[in-house]
């Protein structure tokens, strides 16, 4: 016990929690040709390791990812010197994490960063890396999302975000793990109270399974997948391929106008769906959505040109089997885009019941 207590006082030192910090990531830094840094490493009296000042740079020597604190227990020291990160719980504080696309470049600097690790780089053996936790909490967190290449070079931004996964691997490129619980603010206006699922990512595809978002007015359950080639993530509206389904789920739709501003104010429906395509080209099958207006609609819908920049292209191609509402309650759902389309006539039809199909544009 007196050599442990000596043992953490000699860790207690800057100058040798400066050192071990070098240490810690010289062999990583060597073998992937990456550029981690720790700024300090001690050794708690309870035995877990306390890493302070963690960055990580991207290939033009700007912020990828950093930490204030992380506080974990190493379960091998000798897998840690073989690249593999074998770690209990892990608690972080102050996250940053930073993804962006510089000016010219077609990849992310995440996509860079993580091209190291790849089978072919720099080794010819398949990727030895791995991280892994049973339990990863993080405090005070922000995610950022930018691509130089666009007019607005802002297109995600999260702050006051707390999370807590279990499970966690990063193997290579590939990363799994249960998001328990997860709570941000978008910078857009939304506020997410908090999100559960189980995720994984990998070079080719992203998945959401058995996922729940819960806002301050809305709560979505379902299954979310994301197919692409990472060439195409650049044109995500277009070439990202999109698997969903979502059931017993209850939306204020004008939380969805920080996404696509055409829904009227104060509209709540109830959805289930399947969705497939891409967000420019979307297929809703067994749509079925009831508003608190008493708008009912079921039946199958193609939405096409939802997020394409140019001016009144927008299709909605749709086979109801039934579609009840009248002309005030469907027009308020989608005001700039269904009324101007729907004649005023039926607004002295009073309420109808429509089955068949429809096929509306942003002119007729």
């Amino acid at each position: 016990m007196l050599l442990f207590i000596i043992l953490v006082l000699i860790l207690s030192i800057p100058a040798v929690q400066t050192k071990l910090g070098k240490i810690a990531t010289n062999n990583v830094n060597e073998t992937y040709k990456t550029n981690i840094e720790i700024g300090r490493v001690g050794l708690q009296f309870n035995g877990d390791v306390e890493l302070k000042e963690i960055l990580i740079k991207d290939y033009r020597l700007d912020t990828l990812i950093a930490v204030k604190e992380l506080n974990t227990s190493i379960v091998s020291f000798k897998k840690l010197y073989n690249n593999k990160l074998n770690f209990g719980d892990i608690d972080i504080q102050g996250l940053v994490f930073n993804i962006k696309t510089y000016i010219g470049s077609e990849d992310t600097n995440l996509d860079i960063f993580v091209d190291k690790f790849e089978d072919n780089n720099p080794k010819k053996e398949p990727s030895g890396f791995l991280l892994s936790s049973s339990d990863v909490s993080i405090e005070d967190g922000t995610f950022r999302l930018s691509d130089e290449n666009k007019e607005s070079p802002k297109i995600l931004e999260l702050n006051d975000l707390n999370t807590n996964i279990t499970d966690f691997v990063i193997k290579g490129p590939d990363v799994k793990t249960r998001i328990n619980t997860l709570r941000f603010y978008d910078s857009r206006g939304v506020r997410v109270k908090n999100l559960m699922a189980n995720f994984e990512y990998t070079l080719d595809h992203m998945d959401f399974q058995n996922l729940n978002i819960e806002t301050e007015q809305s709560e979505l359950s379902g299954d979310l997948r994301f197919d692409y080639k990472r060439e195409d993530l650049k044109e995500f509206t277009d070439k990202v391929n999109i698997t969903a389904q979502f059931a017993n789920s209850n939306i204020q739709l004008s939380e969805l106008n920080v996404f696509f501003n055409e829904f009227g104010s104060n509209q709540k429906a109830a959805l289930s769906v399947d969705l497939s395509g891409t967000l420019n080209d979307l297929t809703a099958n067994n749509l079925k959505v009831s508003t608190t207006t008493n708008t009912r609609i079921i039946g199958d819908v193609v939405f096409k040109n939802m997020f394409n920049k140019e001016e009144n292209n927008f299709v909605l191609d749709g086979n109801f089997q039934n579609l009840s509402s009248n002309y005030n309650d469907l027009t308020d759902l989608l005001p700039n885009i269904l009324g101007p389309a729907i004649s005023t006539v039926l607004s002295k039809v009073g309420n109808f019941n429509i089955v068949g199909s429809s096929y509306i544009t942003a002119q007729s």
